[in-house]
């Protein structure tokens, strides 16, 4: 135990910098993973895991535990700490995601306002909901 902080509060500020760091690191998954669910991007295929490509499934669920990944390492983990408005973006984010897959209700009250805009909106909320969450 002492070796692992043997570089001292430095190094104990490091682990803490890397802490910090996890939902910026997270971020790039969500962005894509958002991008591709919405309709943004046409395949994401990562050719290092025999070419496998992204199902739409699989980017909802991937959103959800990345979006549930990082709001649980953020510095405020309860919506207690945050305003109302906050908290109806921190919400409301996977609540779109979720029912973007999962339903035909949210696809068709924001496709209602255009194709592709119902789906630009869709993907603001949940990139608003992010950043908002991970303050």
């Amino acid at each position: 135990m002492a070796s692992r902080y043997s570089k001292g509060l430095s190094g104990l500020a490091s682990d803490y910098a890397m802490l910090k760091t996890i939902p910026a690191m997270l971020s790039v998954v969500f962005v894509a993973t958002g991008l591709y669910a919405f309709g943004g991007v046409s395949d994401i295929t990562i050719t290092w895991l025999s070419n496998y490509t992204l199902t739409s499934e699989h980017a909802t669920l991937g959103s959800i535990v990345v979006f549930a990944l990082a709001f649980m390492s953020s510095e405020t983990k309860s919506l207690e700490y945050y305003e109302y408005w906050e908290m109806g973006f921190i919400l409301a984010s996977p609540a779109v995601i979720l029912g973007w897959e999962y339903t035909t209700q949210i696809p068709d009250l924001l496709l209602g306002l255009g194709d592709p805009l119902g789906a630009q909106v869709a993907f603001v909320i949940t990139v608003v909901g992010w950043a908002v969450a991970v303050r």
